[in-house]
């Protein structure tokens, strides 16, 4: 529990990073995914190396583990120190966080003057907030040619609600959900499949390492084919489900795909989910248009964090669920 709870802070707060530096640029984002995809490439090198899981003796079996826990934990003290080096010598990331940091500062100053304004200009600068985020003539204007004495610069980061940033974002945390959970109930269900050939037991570790790959290679491609627009991610994420049926018909022998064609379907539907989980953050933080300042997109990016976890679950749901009317 504590191992996966930091896992999944450190998994927010890169999140947030990678949306917040170089904001106009996708290779962060995919640089990031693609790295958080290849560590499972690094755990599968330990423990080839170590021996870990193999079938030795008692003795050999004991020494396997330690030399496979020391060489992770190893990895994760590099690890931690790279973040830590990122944070405090990148000049990018410094320069983004204390440009949030400053538009929080800014929120908390006008939290603090708001009951010293009247209620009447309090009203009316919230009213034109509400038409310049949802007037879509607005979004070349600039919040920095309002007068210093209206609160409308200020209030424009601290009105936009995680409510107001999912009517924006939905059609990308509904690609997520969909794309994330129907990986997951595919890959829990590798252990079900059956190759043609009754002497081989090795089909599921082969689809494991197929998907790992494809899914590597998916997050990487949205820099030479980059995503044109969210409705070309949702063509995309409808698609890829054709196969989800088409798998477990195979799993439950009631349809044949051989290994080729599972191998084959896997490669595909696996390179797609990378493809488009990746180009999910890249187009998300361009659905805020005239809301987009450096405190709304780390919003944005939890927000997507959070419908990515949910779609974790959904998937195990769906895994169990199948498995019972089995």
């Amino acid at each position: 529990f504590i191992i996966g709870t930091a896992s999944a802070i450190l998994y927010g707060t890169l999140n947030q990073l990678a949306s917040l530096v170089f904001p106009d640029s996708g290779a962060l984002p995919a640089a990031y995914t693609s790295g958080l995809q290849a560590s499972a490439g690094l755990v599968l090198i330990t423990s080839l190396g170590t021996g870990f899981g193999g079938t030795q003796q008692h003795g050999g079996g004991v020494r396997a583990e330690w030399e496979f826990y020391g060489v992770i934990s190893v990895l994760v003290g590099v690890s931690w120190f790279a973040f830590v080096r990122l944070i405090s010598t990148s000049h990018s990331v410094r320069r983004s966080m204390d440009m949030r940091d400053s538009s929080l500062t800014q929120q908390d100053i006008a939290s603090l003057s708001a009951p010293f304004l009247d209620d009447n200009s309090n009203n009316e600068a919230k009213e034109s907030l509400g038409e310049r985020m949802l007037s879509s003539s607005s979004s070349s204007s600039s919040l920095m040619d309002i007068s210093p004495s209206q609160p409308l610069p200020t209030i424009s980061d601290t009105d936009v609600t995680f409510l107001f940033l999912w009517k924006r974002t939905w059609p990308c945390c509904a690609s997520l959900i969909i794309t994330v959970a129907s990986s997951m109930a595919v890959a829990s269900s590798f252990n079900q499949t059956k190759s043609t050939n009754p002497t081989s037991d090795s089909l599921p570790r082969i689809l494991f390492y197929v998907r790992l790959f494809s899914d590597l290679l998916g997050r990487p491609a949205t820099l030479l084919f980059p995503p044109r627009s969210v409705s070309c991610v949702g063509l995309i994420t409808a698609a890829r489900l054709i196969f989800v049926p088409l798998f477990f018909l195979d799993v439950n022998n009631t349809l044949v795909l051989g290994d080729w064609g599972m191998i084959f379907g896997v490669a595909a539907f696996a390179f797609t989910s990378g493809y488009v989980a990746t180009g999910i953050r890249q187009l998300a933080p361009n659905a805020l248009t005239d809301t987009r300042t450096e405190v709304t997109v780390p919003k944005q990016s939890s927000l997507i964090n959070v419908s990515f976890s949910m779609a974790v679950l959904l998937g195990l749901v769906v895994t169990f669920v199948l498995l019972l009317k089995k």
